[in-house]
């Protein structure tokens, strides 16, 4: 390539089943091109970096000539995002046709469709595009896998590149520990049967990466890139019905490594994501003292997402699932014991349970299982913290991608019930145990705000919605008050408050007042606090105390 080549890294978000990558998220393959691209010598002044959000903000149009432009995406499990929107195929299809002087080369899960829609300047890059990238910038432009050694390079090079993003410094950085599953037979699903082999990053080539990208600003960050935390570092030399055996030892030099930076301040956010419940179920004392481990390194109110799929053993035996629904229970129970103490108001780490519809094997009394057990587990005592019911997103070559079928009206409606009866009955119950009123959430960041309302999340993995009633504006981040739950969110208020001049559609919400005690109080202020709780003794101690 000429030395004074421009190249774009232009990122479309990814959402995949262990990485996230939009926005409060950043994804390591934007931070990874970077990375390989100025390994192989370009100039860090020649490489652009873009969010498919302000290219939106331009009408798609790429206002400079680049000779590549990278581009990063794909919605492996898309979901719901409040303030930013992750890239579509058609929006990627129009950026490429619209900038025809650009060359454009597609990464991850984005690349086949565009190009069979006729885009002649598009090349989709099997493998990885970081891979690529370097090798282009070094004249050779040949795809193929990157490894760990490439890795523990790009990933420190290539952290200045947060900089460039538009939410800098309010951002997470995901963070690769290892990539592949240890299981020797995969979930029928998953992007992993398409892939062989473990590679795993050294705890010293991950703690380099982070200590650059606290140099540059950066101090949240997930250990989310990986199918099983609880595997990190695992020999995948002994194994128990499939499951590797985890690595304590090597899973705990990394933690306690993280943890200090934690404790001196470096760290502000640390979560973590995926742990396959078979490790849990097959490997209990192993996995119980990585659990401790990571209870005590992570940031409060933490969670743990567990890859159920189904409690149904139809479905579990059609698609190769992780664990027979007892074992389920059994690993939702161990999390909750080992890190479900409260620091800070909150649980430490709760397990979340995510939930696939449209896999083979699915009927309609699959729903109502998934819901008898989810029930069984709130009347244990057992708390969930998030819910998470998808639709299965089928991958071409993978037993379940392969034999798809659109489930029937029966089974579709009965899908829709449960999963409205799961919001209804479990979600809400579990909010209520896990934010009851009075609890104090930290350093929110305001997403949107409306005349009547305003809508708050932490900067955090899996951040529970909170709903402001009334208008609120905030530049930094502020602190809130639970008074009330929703289906899926809370409704609070932001600290510091004055019961004084607090509207009546705040008011309402707060436990032994409700709106006729509201009206009374409003038509009675200004109140000194003790006179208040003479004349309104149900008000709780934590609002007036």
């Amino acid at each position: 390539m000429k030395p004074d080549s421009r190249y774009l890294i232009l990122d479309c978000y990814v959402d995949e089943p262990a990485c996230f990558g939009v926005p409060p998220f950043i994804a390591p393959y934007p931070r990874y091109v970077y990375g390989a691209l100025a390994d192989a010598g370009v100039n860090p002044s020649l490489i652009a970096y873009c969010t498919i959000d302000q290219l939106r903000a331009d009408e798609y149009a790429v206002d400079e000539t680049f000779d590549a432009v990278f581009v990063i995406g794909g919605a492996v499990v898309p979901g719901k995002y409040l303030h930013a929107r992750i890239g579509t195929q058609k929006e990627i299809t129009t950026i490429i046709s619209q900038n025809a002087q650009c060359r454009f080369y597609l990464g991850g899960a984005i690349g086949r469709r565009a190009i069979d829609a006729g885009c002649r300047n598009a090349h989709d890059i099997p493998g990885d595009i970081e891979f690529f990238a370097h090798n282009y910038a070094k004249g050779f432009p040949k795809s193929g896998e990157r490894s760990a050694d490439d890795i523990a390079r790009w990933s420190v090079l290539g952290a200045p590149v947060v900089r460039l993003h538009p939410e800098y410094p309010h951002l997470i950085c995901e963070i690769e520990t290892y990539r592949g599953c240890p299981r020797l037979s995969k979930c029928s699903f998953c992007q992993e049967y398409l892939r062989s082999g473990v590679s795993t990053r050294a705890a010293s080539a991950i703690i380099d990466e982070i200590d650059m990208l606290i140099e540059c600003g950066i101090s949240r960050f997930r250990l989310g890139c990986q199918p099983d935390i609880i595997q990190y570092g695992s020999q995948c030399e002994e194994y128990r019905n499939g499951f590797s055996k985890p690595n304590p030892k090597t899973a705990l030099s990394l933690f306690n490594e993280l943890q200090k930076r934690r404790i001196n301040g470096r760290i502000q956010l640390l979560n973590i994501d995926n742990a396959n419940p078979g490790s849990i179920v097959h490997f209990p004392d192993e996995s119980a003292e990585i659990l401790g481990a990571i209870a005590g390194m992570i940031t409060p109110g933490d969670t743990i997402a567990l890859g159920i799929e189904s409690f149904d053993e139809n479905v579990v035996r059609a698609n190769n699932l992780k664990v027979s629904p007892d074992e389920a229970v059994y690993a939702v129970k161990m999390i909750n014991e080992i890190c479900g103490t409260r620091q800070e108001g909150i649980p430490k780490l709760l397990p979340g349970v995510n939930l696939i519809h449209g896999l083979p094997g699915e009927s309609e009394e699959t729903f109502k299982l998934n819901y008898d057990y989810l029930k069984t587990m709130l009347d244990m005592g057992l708390l969930v913290k998030r819910i998470n019911i998808r639709s299965i997103n089928p991958i071409k070559g993978t037993p379940a991608g392969n034999a798809v079928r659109t489930p029937n009206t029966p089974v579709r409606k009965r899908y829709e019930y449960y999963r409205e009866k799961i919001r209804k009955d479990i979600d809400n119950a579990m909010l209520k145990k896990i934010y009851p009123p009075g609890t104090v959430l930290r350093k929110l960041r305001l997403e949107t705000a409306q005349r009547t309302y305003s809508y708050a999340r932490q900067i955090a993995s899996y951040p529970i919605t909170v709903k402001i009633p009334f208008a609120f504006e905030a530049e930094e981040l502020f602190d809130v008050l639970v008074l009330a739950h929703q289906e899926r969110s809370l409704v609070a208020i932001p600290l510091p408050f004055d019961i004084n001049t607090l509207p009546y559609s705040a008011l309402k919400y707060i436990p032994g007042l409700g709106a006729k005690g509201a009206e009374k109080l409003i038509l009675e202020r200004p109140l000194e606090k003790t006179i208040m709780r003479e004349k309104f003794p149900a008000l709780p101690e934590w609002l007036c105390g």
